[in-house]
């Protein structure tokens, strides 16, 4: 016939619980929950805070080590994804400004100059600095030379 106990064995393994986690589920169980929280705040403290990795003998070295390759094998999954999925945006946002770009350089600037107000060359006649004026019509005319004659 085969017994349950519910003591823990100590000699077979080692307690995968720790201590401060014990503590913590102790405190809840005793009714005090300020207590209980408080344990249960140190009991899930970032271990590696504390932790000064040139301090450390190679031992304690080698055991720092494994548990940072296991931690970061459990997480790689997940950062893969978001790898995957931060790749995926830039790839879709560089696909977009590239149609973009098509789509502005397809179509023309209107030869002819906009009907909404006079130019600069235009004011700068009416004012009399005539060789302004043309000093921004040589200018313009150099900067797109696809329209140099189009104005009126």
């Amino acid at each position: 016939m085969m017994t349950m106990t519910l003591e823990r064995p100590t000699t077979v393994r080692p307690d995968v619980i720790q201590p401060e986690t014990r503590a913590a589920v102790d405190e809840l169980y005793a009714g005090d929950t300020v207590a209980a929280f408080r344990a249960i705040d140190a009991a899930t403290a970032d271990p590696t805070e504390s932790i000064r990795e040139w301090e450390l003998s190679a031992e304690q070295r080698q055991v720092y080590e494994a548990g940072f390759m296991v931690g970061f094998q459990m997480a790689a999954p997940a950062l893969m994804a978001e790898v995957a999925s931060l790749r995926a945006r830039l790839e879709h946002a560089e696909h977009d400004a590239d149609r973009y770009y098509a789509e502005m350089c397809r179509r023309p600037a209107p030869a002819e100059p906009s009907a909404s107000g006079p130019t600069f060359a235009e004011i700068s006649q009416t004012r009399g600095e005539h060789d302004r004026a043309a000093r921004n019509d040589a200018a313009i005319d150099r900067m797109f030379p696809q329209y140099a004659g189009a104005r009126a």
